[in-house]
């Protein structure tokens, strides 16, 4: 009877981390650049356009990733996280604020350390726009939109023999609406404010609720024309997409689905609470029942052999409770437990699981962590990743072998101590770690 409530329990607390995961995942993603500090040309109001923009996607529940002044690598590698951010989400955002041109009827998108003498060196340092198109049709998510506030003079004419003003238009992929923030081959104002003409008005629709995507662009056009005497006229590419809203329908239905959510989310942290009770009160009757064992043991046992213990080896650097080794060992003084960090790259669990049966230093014996002995090394402030700088990796989770013999497994996110339940072939910022606990005979 006890080993079927432990089972139950376990079973109950796996299902519950898997569900509050899914209802915690975000359904819309952003990705937001601005792009100010040009050594040629600098710009007044990008930065501050992106600024707020993240600012008014966050308050609109979107996970937003935002770079200011990002050069061509700092872009390319935010596009590849929204990217991977994009695959999980319903509905994804992209918002360039800066320098963007055309060259032979391809739009390009400008990063601050770009270095141009002609006109052919564009294509080498500056981001196509298709790019940021393709990734977003490959995620397959139901709704992308594009939104460029990238039309400002050429900075670099003087060194080009031909001149196309603005950006050229682009045609929309499926499920995909392009706003431009003046119309193809014209150019934008870059504002006298803190906020360029264009974004100035996308601000003010973006929040209001009972307006569809298209209504806020359709809004953030109008307005932009009358300030402007209609010298500047924004732009809209879209193939068909369902209507959506971005800040709710109104009439009330938005609060309504809030308090929906604020309970549900109320009730989850209530059985949540309830499940950790389980679980350690699991743990702990885990225990009795072992220190039991331990006490009708009758038989003389033979002395255990330990093979000599990495302590042995050079010691190369010390932080509190840890020694770090020549061999690549850093050893917890306190708990007894020795670490490997394993190879500085992202792995899936299955992979992790491969390189810690291989590992052999120092005589072997090694495994995958417990999420528990995970959770131990946990120090907020201790370094940029809340764990002894000694360990030295740039992931931030990191696998556990509590995987109850399914191809699912726990990790251990070291930016927020907290442990998720994932699938094995999920890889983004995922390390591997090998862990042993041996005596110093």
């Amino acid at each position: 009877m006890r080993k079927k409530i432990i089972i139950l329990s376990l079973i109950c607390i796996a299902c519950f981390f898997g569900f509050s995961n899914l209802v915690g995942a975000a359904t819309r993603t952003a990705l937001v650049i601005g792009n100010s500090n040009y050594k040629s040309a600098p710009l007044r109001n990008p930065a501050n356009d992106a600024r707020d923009m993240a600012k008014a996607l966050r308050g609109l529940d979107f996970e937003v990733i935002e770079r200011l002044n990002a050069s061509k690598k700092d872009m390319v590698l935010a596009i590849d996280e929204f990217y991977k951010r994009l695959k999980r989400a319903d509905v994804g955002v992209f918002y360039f604020a800066g320098h963007g041109m055309q060259i032979q009827g391809v739009n390009y998108l400008i990063p601050v350390k770009a270095y141009v003498t002609s006109e052919t060196d564009i294509q080498w340092e500056a981001v196509p726009a298709g790019k940021v198109l393709g990734k977003m049709y490959e995620a397959g998510n139901k709704l992308n939109i594009v939104i460029l506030d990238a039309c400002r003079d050429n900075p670099f004419k003087r060194s080009f023999r031909t001149e196309s003003k603005g950006l050229a238009q682009m045609d929309a992929p499926k499920g995909t609406i392009i706003a431009y923030a003046t119309s193809p081959g014209s150019v934008a104002a870059d504002g006298s404010g803190r906020n360029g003409v264009y974004t100035k008005h996308l601000l003010k629709s973006l929040g209001s609720s009972g307006m569809t995507v298209y209504d806020v662009f359709r809004e953030t056009g109008l307005g932009v024309m009358r300030e402007t005497g209609e010298k500047q006229i924004p732009w809209v590419s879209s193939t068909p997409v369902p209507r959506y809203y971005m800040a709710g329908k109104g009439s009330g239905s938005n609060d309504a689905e809030r308090r929906r959510f604020e309970q549900d989310q109320a009730r989850l942290e209530r059985e949540r609470r309830e499940l950790e009770k389980l679980k350690a009160e699991f743990k702990r009757k885990q225990r009795d029942s072992q220190s039991q064992k331990v006490e009708v043991a009758s038989l003389p046992q033979k002395p255990s052999y330990s093979q000599p213990s990495s302590s042995t080896a050079n010691v190369i650097k010390r932080e509190g409770v840890y020694v770090a080794y020549g061999n690549g060992i850093v050893k917890d003084t306190k708990t007894g437990l020795e670490w490997v960090v394993g190879p500085d790259r992202d792995m899936s669990w299955n992979e992790a699981r491969s390189w810690v049966q291989s590992l052999n230093l120092d005589g072997g014996g090694w495994r995958i962590p417990t999420i528990d002995e995970l959770q131990g090394l946990y120090r907020i402030g201790a370094s940029k990743r809340n764990m002894t700088p000694l360990l030295k990796t740039t992931g931030l989770v990191v696998w556990s072998g509590e995987n109850e013999g399914r191809p699912r497994a726990w990790d251990f996110r070291f930016g927020n101590d907290d442990r998720v339940w994932r699938g094995s072939a999920y890889s983004t910022i995922f390390r591997a770690f090998a862990v042993r606990s041996r005596s110093d005979g």
